[in-house]
């Protein structure tokens, strides 16, 4: 099941309140978790955004404040005050920092994490990654959804099939620790296994053993070895088994693989500037109030969509 969807809009604007309702017309498809990975305006230069989940039973307070310590060890700093929101059902803490960067992303995710009970959901430049158990309905008005302004962005309801109902394994993924890069995901593979263990041996880490994160991590592997986002979705078609249709986001473009049968199924329709994407059309009409004029996605297929408002401003990042 699961539904998935992505926009890219002509210029900044409301993306969180769009993908909201997209995304709300697929509840039947997930209803026990919904996340957004949003895109905000060219960023500030040298200030990295971060998006963490403190667990349930840990004491946020003490987290934040050991988390703020470990960053000053690997030479990151905040740039303005930590904004703390209470999580869903299930318990825990959400909190959004802005820093410098410091030594590395990889240092910094590393100082982070060594506060036990702390789990980064994301970092980037532009992409935040908010996600929590309930429907798209619930998850937009206990973190402010419809106020996020930006230029493209993500969301995906989850349907837990083969395990249980938790944020952590809740979409989108990011692709620890390369910066700006998410990932939604409808199907399984099965070679993951596999994949995993070759992709440990080149140190590449995870915070989950879902087969989308890992999905996100290779092809973030791939652009940082050089590759451009269509040759590394191209080669993932034929490197991943199994069942899989996936968006994957970066700073400046939405790009999106589906396996050689296709079978999870994702629709294309662009008008006046604005490109959208999702698993059912009647998701896609609550954007488009007009005729609309859509296409499948085919099978083995990628494709990637450039996002007008930053095509000419990309971004080297140093990972190491």
């Amino acid at each position: 099941m699961c539904g998935q969807c992505g926009l890219i809009l002509e210029h900044a604007g409301p993306i969180g309140q769009l993908l909201h309702v997209t995304e709300g017309a697929m509840l039947h498809r997930g209803p026990d978790s919904t996340g957004f990975a949003l895109y905000g305006e060219v960023p500030h230069e040298d200030r990295v955004i971060i998006r963490a989940h403190v667990l349930r039973d840990v004491d946020a307070d003490k987290a934040l404040s050991s988390v703020i310590q470990g960053m000053k060890l690997v030479d990151a700093r905040l740039t303005g005050e930590p904004q703390v929101t209470a999580g869903g059902p299930d318990g825990g803490t959400f909190f959004r920092l802005t820093a410098e960067l410091g030594r590395s992303a990889a240092a910094l995710l590393e100082a982070i994490e060594a506060t036990e009970g702390v789990q980064v959901h994301s970092m980037g430049w532009r992409l935040e990654i908010i996600k929590d158990v309930g429907s798209a309905d619930e998850v937009a008005l206990r973190h402010g959804i419809d106020e996020f302004v930006g230029t493209h962005g993500m969301a995906h309801s989850r349907l837990a099939t083969e395990s249980t109902v938790d944020v952590e394994l809740s979409h989108p993924f990011w692709a620890r620790p390369f910066l700006d890069v998410a990932i939604t995901h409808n199907g399984q593979l099965t070679n993951y296994y596999k994949m995993r263990r070759l992709m440990s041996e080149r140190n590449l880490q995870f915070l989950t053993d879902n087969d989308s994160e890992l999905i996100a991590v290779y092809i973030a592997e791939q652009l940082a070895m050089g590759s451009s986002l269509h040759e590394a979705l191209l080669r993932s078609i034929t490197t991943l088994d199994g069942v899989f249709t996936y968006l994957l986001a970066t700073e400046s473009a939405i790009g999106c693989a589906t396996d050689r049968l296709a079978i999870k199924p994702l629709l294309v329709s662009r008008i006046d500037g604005t490109t959208a994407l999702a698993t059912e059309e009647q998701a896609l009409r609550r954007v488009f109030d007009t005729e609309l004029a859509t296409e499948y996605v085919r099978e083995g297929t990628a494709v990637v969509w450039d996002v007008p408002a930053v095509s000419d401003q990309a971004m080297e990042v140093d990972t190491s």
